[in-house]
């Protein structure tokens, strides 16, 4: 009787973070269960969804470490290849499982195998029965497997502790929330499909969570349940899985998993955000991380295509920075590498270097060849980041964004609050002036949002000042299915209101930003959030847990607890050589989940709250998003 290989006894070794830990499961449990049964060539085979997996992790070069020479679509003809085994890595959909088939079973067409007779099939995520009968009936397949493996990694891990679904955004967006907040009584394929990939997040990273949700949120309520259904489905099924928290693994505890809505923060997603990554996703066009720069060759200077990812180690240090401090930094590691080296090419003190002209500068750095990778990679976050900055003036995105801060968090520059007459006067005259209508959409969605609606007297010149295109105008419209009314219902409001001016509405929860420039005063509610869970703050009343958690206070600190610090490896664009001391993470690990979008100030907070030394905090969401992007979203209901 052919069965599915009963999963091996796992090692205990302890890996941090979650793309470490997807490379890791990948290596060994994939590459290395291969070549430990086949000695010679191998052919990675995918579908679309499992190569965005795989590609997000692994480079070509990693591949071709493990003796994968070449890797193709299982969609696609492909050549014969007898003397190399094949290893499928596969969703575990019906045309996939039907084309694996197809290329073992003999036809008119292709009497002999493609390839050789060992082969290794392994699947993002659990095969149904109906699929796995569809296997167990190709009996030239079966007799040639040497591998079977439902893998659990069908997510895509974007960074070290952050991962999204690789959904549509719309899509998923419209059916979330098409029926509105409340949406419909039971849970539907899209909510299906959040849970069974959200289950292998957590089984990869052995964590069976307490799990909450937003009280008064549909969407919250109804994927929490759900996960807690599916997880006790995928425990049972996997008797030999672990979990940190049980009575083996006890170096921490259980990790609690928080599960939001796109739709409980829509503001943060529309505001102009200042740091690196944030701009250079609003304002560039830049897809599945690829960019195109401007780069100085042999020819003269040429476009290239560059990868903004977890292998860009100036990137990762850089782009959770405000873009002044980033381009503060390029310039002087710049300067310094050019001053201190053309100084000894040249024979000359650094002081005299610093006189030198571009050419002189040039030649020097011509014999120093070792600095040119350094060099070129400053220069390319250098072009990247002035790119940005071009922008932002143009634009005039610090008027706008000094605009939206106050809308957001209540208060201007000053700390003082303003009279809603007196914003409606400054948004009516910003939108007036801005040239790009999704802009316009942004400021005039920021003001209904933060201010719970325009009043009557104020809608028609406001709306007339956006002058906006059907999309936007759809956007607009479609805010009150997310909750949030355009137009705010009459009301006598107080005395003393009406004596002094009425004041812009003040933001319920005002968290810190960690910011020292007055356009970046604005936190994302999920950093309050974050806050108060390390904290042990967070009510149980808006926001309860499945089943009881522990009563537990919060003894996981970094004073409470041992441990030496942890010594990072430095960059090699870094000034310093000797390594940056960062506080070690501590108490078990914090997931959140927001269904819907996960925008990239969010992402910057939780990369705050962990280098000060809080407990590792993985993100992640059916999509990451962009203003441009949400905005399509809110249009698509």
């Amino acid at each position: 009787m052919f069965k599915r290989n009963k999963p091996k006894k796992e090692t205990e070794t302890v890996v941090e973070g979650l793309l470490p830990i997807v490379q890791d499961r990948l290596q060994k449990e994939v590459f290395g269960n291969s070549a430990d049964k086949w000695k010679s060539d191998m052919i990675l085979i995918v579908d679309d969804a499992s190569l965005r997996v795989i590609s997000n992790a692994m480079g070509m070069y990693k591949l071709m470490e493990n003796r994968v020479y070449l890797v193709e679509q299982i969609s696609k003809v492909r050549a014969p290849y007898r003397n190399s085994a094949p290893l499928y890595f596969l969703s575990p959909t019906k045309d996939s499982v039907a084309r694996l088939i197809d290329d073992w079973t003999p036809s008119r067409k292709r009497k002999e195998p493609l390839y050789a007779d060992s082969v290794f099939v392994y699947f993002t995520q659990a095969l149904s029965d109906e699929l796995f009968n569809m296997i167990k009936a190709c009996k030239p397949l079966v007799r040639r497997l040497k591998s079977l493996s439902e893998l659990n990694i069908d997510f895509i891990a974007k960074q070290r502790e952050a991962f999204h679904l690789d959904m549509n955004s719309s899509e998923v967006f419209s059916k979330l929330y098409r029926g509105g907040l409340n949406g419909g009584s039971s849970p539907g394929v899209a909510e299906h499909a959040i849970v069974d990939k959200l289950v292998t997040v957590c089984a990869s990273l052995h964590e069976y969570p307490h799990i909450r949700y937003r009280s008064d949120s549909k969407v919250g309520s109804t994927l929490a349940r759900l996960f807690n259904e599916k997880f006790h489905n995928f425990i049972d099924k996997n008797k030999q899985w672990w979990y940190h928290g049980d009575s083996v693994h006890t170096e921490k505890g259980r990790a609690t998993l928080l599960i939001l809505s796109r739709a409980d923060d829509c503001l943060s997603p529309l505001i102009h955000e200042f740091t690196y990554q944030a701009m250079v996703h609003d304002l560039l066009p830049i897809e599945d991380d690829k960019i195109t720069v401007k780069a100085q060759s042999s020819d003269g200077v040429i476009d290239k295509d560059a990868l903004l990812n977890e292998s860009d180690e100036l990137w990762v240090e850089l782009r959770g920075k405000h873009i002044a401090d980033v381009i503060q930094i390029l310039s002087g590691r710049i300067r310094e590498i050019v001053n201190s080296n053309t100084a000894v090419a040249l024979n000359k003190k650094s002081s005299e270097a610093k006189s030198l002209s571009l050419t002189q500068m040039a030649n020097a750095l011509k014999a120093l060849p070792e600095y040119q990778e350094v060099l070129s990679k400053l220069s390319q976050h250098m072009h990247i980041s002035h790119r940005c900055m071009d922008i932002f003036k143009k634009q005039g995105l610090l008027e706008i964004s000094e605009v939206e801060q106050t809308l957001a968090t209540g208060k201007n520059d000053d700390g003082k609050s303003p009279k809603v007459s007196e914003m409606v006067d400054l948004v009516e005259q910003q939108l007036q002036s801005i040239i790009d209508p999704v802009t316009r959409f942004r400021l005039l969605a920021i003001f209904i949002i933060s201010q719970g609606g325009m009043k009557p007297s104020d809608q028609a010149r406001l709306v007339a000042a956006a002058n906006l295109r059907p999309e936007q105008t759809k956007a607009l419209q479609n805010l009150e299915v997310l909750g949030f009314p355009m137009v705010k219902p009459l009301s006598t409001g107080r005395v003393g209101s009406a004596l002094n001016g009425e004041r812009i509405a003040a933001r319920r929860n005002v968290v810190d930003s960690g910011s020292e420039y007055s356009s970046s005063r604005y936190a994302s509610d999920l950093k309050d959030l974050l806050i108060k869970m390390q904290e042990g703050r967070l009510s149980f009343d808006a926001y309860p847990s499945i089943y009881p958690m522990p009563d537990e206070g919060v003894t996981n600190t970094v004073a409470s607890v041992g441990v030496s610090s942890v010594r990072l490896k430095a960059s090699k664009y870094s000034k310093s050589s000797k390594g940056a001391v960062m506080a070690p993470k501590v108490g078990p690990r914090q997931i959140v989940f927001i269904a819907g979008g996960l925008c990239y100030s969010e992402l910057r907070a939780a990369e705050e709250l962990m280098e000060a030394g809080g407990p590792e905090i993985i993100l992640g969401s059916t999509n990451f998003t962009t203003p441009q992007s949400f905005v399509k979203d809110i249009a698509s209901l």
